[in-house]
Formats: C-alpha cells, sequence, structure tokens
C-alpha cells in the first residue's frame, strides 16, 4: 500500500472516531464546535463521567463595578464553558482549580448567566444590574466589623458593641454626650457612596436611649461625607427622635438644622424597639416610624427644593446631647419612586 493510500485511511478512520466523540457529545448534551481537536473531543468525553465541583460563587445582583462568577473543581486545566447572555466561552481552571468570568456593570441591565462542567451544570442564573448592593444585618451576628464608625471631632471618645435587651442583641453605640459633635455608624459596603441619583430605602429597628439629662438626639440619615469637617457634614437628612418630638430635619452647607416635618409626642425611651423607615429618591422622600402596628410619625412629599445630593452614605448616627443608641436590625436596599 503506498504512503498517499495510508494516509487516505488514516484520515478515514480519525473522521470517524471523530464522528462518533461528535455524536457522544451530542447525546450526553456537552458542548462542542468544530474548531476543537479530535484530542480535545476526547478530553471533553471524558467529562461525562462527571468532575466534582468543590464550590461556585454566584449572584442574582449585579452592582458597580461588577461581579466575578466562579467554579472550582478539584483540578486545574479543565476545559469549564461559559454562556453570558447567550455567548459561549471556555475557560480553563487555573492551578487552583478556578474557572472565573466577570460580567461588567451596565445600568439598569438584565442577563444571564450559565456555567457547565461537561453535562454538569455548575451555574444557571438571571441577574439584574442594581445600583447599589443591599445591605441586611441583625445584631445576633456580631457583625461590628461591617461598620465604618465616624466622628467629629475625631478625637471624640465612643464605644461600640454588642449588648442586650430583654435577652436580644442589640448593637450599642455610645459617644461622650456634648454639643457640635457627632458619631455615624456606616455599613462597610458602602465605603464608596451612592449615587445620588439612586432611590434607597432604609429600615432600622431602634431603641431610643437617654443616658444624660441634657436630652438625646438619634437617627437614620443620609449624609454627604463620611470626612467630616463639622458635625452637621454639608448635607444631612436625618428621620430622628428628639425630646417631645420626632420627625424629618435637613442640614445644608450652611449647617444650619431646619425641619422637614416634625411631630410633637415623645418616643419611649430605653425599652420599646421602633422601626425607622427613610424612603429618598432624587427628592422624594418618605418616612415612618412605627412600633408593633402602631404609626408614630408619617410623611411623603417632594423635597428637592429643600436638599438634593451629589452622593450620599446612610448612616445610624446619635449627636449633641445624645449619648446612646442600640439597634437591632438593619436593612438597605434600592428604591425608586412610582408617581401615581
Amino acid at each position: 500500500m503506498s504512503i498517499a493510500s495510508n494516509v487516505i485511511l488514516e484520515n478515514t478512520r480519525l473522521g470517524a472516531v471523530r464522528t462518533k466523540l461528535r455524536n457522544k457529545l451530542t447525546e450526553y448534551n456537552i458542548w462542542w464546535d468544530n474548531t476543537l481537536t479530535i484530542f480535545e473531543l476526547a478530553e471533553r468525553l471524558m467529562l461525562m463521567f462527571g468532575v466534582a465541583i468543590v464550590s461556585t460563587v454566584k449572584s442574582d445582583t449585579i452592582t458597580p463595578g461588577g461581579f466575578e462568577y466562579s467554579v472550582t473543581l478539584q483540578d486545574s486545566g479543565v476545559p469549564v464553558d461559559w454562556w453570558i447572555n447567550g455567548v459561549h466561552s471556555v475557560v480553563r481552571t487555573d492551578s487552583n482549580g478556578k474557572s472565573a468570568v466577570t460580567v461588567p456593570y451596565v445600568q439598569d441591565a438584565t442577563g444571564t448567566v450559565v456555567s457547565k462542567v461537561g453535562r454538569k451544570a455548575a451555574i444557571d442564573i438571571n441577574y439584574t444590574c442594581v445600583p447599589f448592593a443591599s445591605f441586611e444585618d441583625n445584631a445576633w451576628d456580631y457583625n461590628t466589623g461591617s461598620y465604618d464608625i465616624i466622628k467629629y471631632p475625631s478625637d471624640i471618645s465612643h464605644t461600640f458593641n454588642i449588648s442586650s435587651v430583654d435577652y436580644t442583641e442589640v448593637y450599642n453605640l455610645t459617644k461622650d454626650v456634648g454639643s457640635g459633635n457627632v458619631v455615624m455608624a456606616i455599613p462597610k459596603v458602602y465605603s464608596n457612596g451612592i449615587g445620588g441619583s439612586n432611590g434607597i430605602h432604609i429600615s432600622v429597628g431602634l431603641y431610643q436611649k437617654k443616658d444624660s439629662n441634657q436630652g438625646w438626639g438619634d437617627a437614620i440619615a443620609l449624609v454627604n461625607s463620611k470626612s467630616l469637617s463639622h458635625y452637621r457634614d454639608t448635607k444631612i437628612l436625618e428621620l430622628g427622635a428628639y425630646p417631645s418630638k420626632k420627625g424629618l430635619k435637613y442640614s445644608t452647607s450652611d449647617h444650619v438644622v431646619r425641619d422637614v416635618n416634625v411631630a410633637t409626642g415623645q418616643l419611649t425611651l430605653d425599652s420599646q424597639q421602633y422601626y425607622f423607615d427613610l424612603y429618598y429618591d432624587n427628592g422624594y422622600v418618605k418616612a415612618t416610624i412605627r412600633h408593633g402596628s402602631t404609626n408614630d410619625f408619617t410623611y411623603e412629599a417632594d423635597i428637592s427644593d429643600k436638599i438634593t445630593f451629589d452622593t450620599f452614605y446612610p448612616a445610624i448616627m446619635i449627636y449633641d446631647a445624645g449619648g446612646h443608641i442600640q439597634w437591632e436590625s438593619v436593612n438597605i436596599e434600592p428604591w425608586t419612586y412610582e408617581e401615581e
């Protein structure tokens, strides 16, 4: 037999093997295409026997900066298939067994991420690009390290720890009592701030405290900056409790505290838990203070003539004569005002 005949015969045999491999991969729903060599087809066929997936990282939300999806296997060099919005790619596992892709942030976008290891589904998720990450925390998880403590002046003394009320854990934040000072707890997830055109909802389960005869001032708030040059910052919108009053206040670059809407009537101190809810979307605000099913304060209006933000940070704060605040839970999420 001539050399040419041998080549033709061998090519025929290889073609037959290639066809069988492709058919088998199709049968087991394992991805392949015509660019793969016969060795790569055979490698993929080995995945039909299963590969141990050690871990996956996935999320149904993507925040500014994007999000890395990953699949970690026991072995390196394994081809992992990814489909981002239907577009396929192969990312082999690195020396640590990790295969990863990053989905970029596109404002208001939605999409899909699918990942398979051979015929084994690893990730199959619908995602949404949100303006910022939600934050949910309960004191019984002991996450004191999840907050930045911001103070003015910076040398004012404070404590931040876990305490209890009626056998339930609460965050316990205290400071020196005196005029012209403030201590704020800001979740670290918002260390870079939130764009002022985004809407937000903050809900905090608070206990009002009185540790001196001077009074108190405590609130949940949106603040303009973490680098304070004044205890009132340059912009603050707060939902707070005050001696014989409760409600919404604000200040701007002149640092003067003004009422948005404040109602008379004292909140119970020390033992009663209240839920403070503040909704804000580019100048539109809703606010409630309630205990159980009872509303102690409600307000809703467009206040864009009073205050707007370029950037804001959600904060829990005590200031001036306030010296002590406790909270059981925090929930922060994007919110959009929809005019009826």
